[in-house]
């Protein structure tokens, strides 16, 4: 479960950004996760209560956005949405792709004062 070491390395990242902006509380933490990054939803949330629990953060919300799969057909050169899992393109129905959007997870926003 290596949404666990996100959640902690998240949490460093928002408490240095804390102390950089003098925010004294955190009331939201707004994570967007790519469709394609592997990273599994429920178990950062999960692994966020396990690495706020205790701390000035045990009250803080986590939301999670889901950024969209944008996938590249090296063959015919176009970039398509992600739909239902469907791994080839539409346009030339090759498999040769690469992922060009949705494998990251990205600090949005840290809401607090």
């Amino acid at each position: 479960m290596h949404e666990l070491g996100l959640m902690d390395a998240m949490l460093r990242t928002v408490r240095r950004v804390c102390e950089e902006e003098k925010l004294a509380h955190v009331e939201r933490i707004v994570l967007e996760v790519g469709e394609l990054s592997g990273i599994e939803i429920p178990y950062l949330y999960d692994g966020f209560q396990a690495v706020v629990h205790g701390t000035d953060f045990e009250d803080t919300e986590l939301v999670v956005e889901t950024a969209p799969g944008v996938l590249h057909c090296i063959d015919c050169d176009i970039d398509f949405p992600l739909k239902n899992q469907e791994l080839f393109c539409p346009e030339c129905f090759g498999k040769n792709l690469s992922i060009k959007e949705g494998r990251d997870m990205t600090l949005k926003s840290i809401e607090g004062n």
